[in-house]
């Protein structure tokens, strides 16, 4: 992502599979990231979240937002071994809920809902969350014609967000405009994508096997 990356190696290959080295983060562009700090040349007292210097300056910062990114990367795979059925999993996403005293829609995973779903599970999310406007990148393949396209694009994803965030699928990094999946948005969004594209056959040599 804008020349970031996170990612593993393989260590060792057999038949059996692969044993994976530990995970890691190369970031060659630290523009997108913030490091709290005095302004270069002002008063050391004055602190704010200013933008992420390349230099050894911040290198403290880079640091732990890789080793974030690390933790991240590895949660995610670990959502793939979970016991629930897919029922437990989905079941109160897809029923109407409240949030910040506001009526909320239950989610409809596999219909209309699927491809707000696939676009917030894209990998290089991981790094450094998403924005509004990833997603609208992400959700409408042509550029808006308007100001009033645009606009109307942002409120529409800014509802769709509300809504992830009242079923718990995603949380918003404090000051910014940014989001991230929960632990317990990537266990559904790994449960509703497979399932999404598994065949009858598929499922039904798994049911053979069980």
């Amino acid at each position: 992502m804008n020349g970031n990356s996170a990612k593993f190696y393989d260590k060792a290959y057999s038949e059996i599979g692969s044993v994976l080295r530990g995970a890691e983060t190369t970031l060659n562009d630290v523009s997108d990231f913030r490091t709290y700090r005095p302004k270069e040349g002002g008063p050391e007292d004055e602190l704010a979240w200013r933008p992420m210097r390349k230099g050894i300056a911040d290198l403290h910062r880079r640091a732990a937002v890789s080793q974030k990114a690390n933790d991240w990367l590895l949660n995610a795979l670990a959502r793939v071994d979970d016991s629930r059925s897919v029922e437990e999993l989905t079941r109160d996403i897809q029923r109407s809920t409240t949030y910040s005293g506001r009526s909320v829609r239950g989610l409809h995973p596999w219909s209309e809902d699927k491809d707000l779903l696939t676009a917030i599970n894209h990998g290089e999310f991981l790094i450094n969350g998403f924005r509004n406007r990833d997603l609208q990148g992400l959700l409408h393949p042509t550029e808006a014609n308007s100001l009033a396209e645009r606009r109307r694009r942002s409120a529409a994803i800014s509802r769709k967000l509300r809504m992830l965030r009242a079923h718990g699928l995603i949380h918003k990094v404090a000051r910014t405009h940014r989001y991230h999946v929960t632990d317990s948005g990537r266990a559904i969004l790994i449960a509703v994508l497979t399932t999404a594209r598994t065949s009858v056959s598929q499922l039904n040599q798994l049911a053979m096997a069980a």
